[in-house]
């Protein structure tokens, strides 16, 4: 498998990384003088519907297209998505965050009716589908998030809160099958024994920031919504993403709660390289279910 690895990738890593240690650190300081801290522990799950794709050359019309993931390579579009999240609270109005959610995808398609080429971003290798080709596609997502949150605002019904964090995304593409490797716009079969999986590895971390609203409209029961955005430019990369959710919290006791809500989730990262520009987009939405327990 070829793995995507940039300068201009490292070094956004290496600022993501920089930012996951300073809010570490800053955590731990806050934890330690902590005063009226509580914990929450939530699991839960989402019937996401599910919007990817890559942009490729047809090899009829020598033009860039969108390869659509779900319709033309034949992933299963709506799949059952895990979710867990722990948040802990301290010194009244301020909280630390992580949750993760993947979402993990193959599928053989026995009869390609659209065929592309497609350029390797880190080698400038160009490998083509015809139609009829036999394709097998793996597409990986995982996503965590970690951030900060200032309760700039509460009374006897609204919470406001100001966040900021990191989305940390993991990609994972992968073709086998009838690939045919391209030089000189001359095309052969990979040869089955030698390395012929046309892969491509991306962690593409992204700053965020946003609001949380929270409304208390009946006793045990909240209103709640979340925005949250950024767009990013550096050096070669450019990544954008949108994390929105609203939904309805019931909670018992001061300590389980259920929650159904709607999420939207849609990030996509430009890649360019000295030899070509990888173009992939990801994006889902659907109703979500979460269980949660406050200590």
């Amino acid at each position: 498998m070829k793995s995507l690895h940039t300068e201009a990738q490292g070094s956004l890593f290496s600022v993501a990384i920089r930012g996951v240690l300073f809010c570490t650190l800053l955590c731990i300081s806050f934890l330690i003088s902590a005063d009226e801290s509580r914990l929450r522990f939530a699991v839960g799950g989402f019937y996401s519907t599910s919007d990817s794709g890559i942009e490729v050359t047809s090899p009829l019309t020598d033009k860039t297209f969108e390869l659509d993931f779900e319709s033309d390579l034949k992933l299963v579009e709506s799949e059952f998505l895990p979710f867990f999240a722990l948040a802990y609270w301290f010194n009244g109005n301020h909280v630390v965050y992580l949750d993760w959610k993947r979402l993990h995808r193959d599928a053989t398609n026995l009869n390609v009716t659209t065929p592309f080429e497609y350029e390797h971003p880190e080698s400038g290798d160009k490998y083509l589908v015809q139609s009829g080709s036999e394709l097998t596609t793996t597409f990986n997502v995982d996503i965590a998030r970690l951030g900060y949150g200032y309760d700039f605002y509460s009374d006897d019904e609204w919470d406001l809160l100001l966040t900021a964090g990191l989305h940390v995304m993991w990609f994972e593409l992968g073709f086998t099958g009838d690939i045919a490797a391209c030089v000189d716009n001359n095309c052969g079969t990979v040869n089955p024994d030698s390395e012929h999986i046309v892969f491509t590895d991306v962690t593409a971390p992204l700053p965020d920031i946003g609001i949380v609203a929270n409304y208390r409209f009946a006793d045990g029961w909240r209103l709640g919504t979340q925005a949250q955005y950024f767009y990013l430019s550096l050096d070669n990369i450019r990544g954008r993403l949108v994390d929105l959710s609203i939904g309805v919290e019931y909670t018992l006791k001061d300590s389980f709660a259920t929650e159904l809500s709607y999420k939207y989730y849609k990030v996509s990262a430009d890649i360019e390289e000295d030899n070509s520009t990888l173009k992939l987009h990801y994006g889902f939405h659907g109703p979500m279910l979460t269980f949660s327990y406050i200590f």
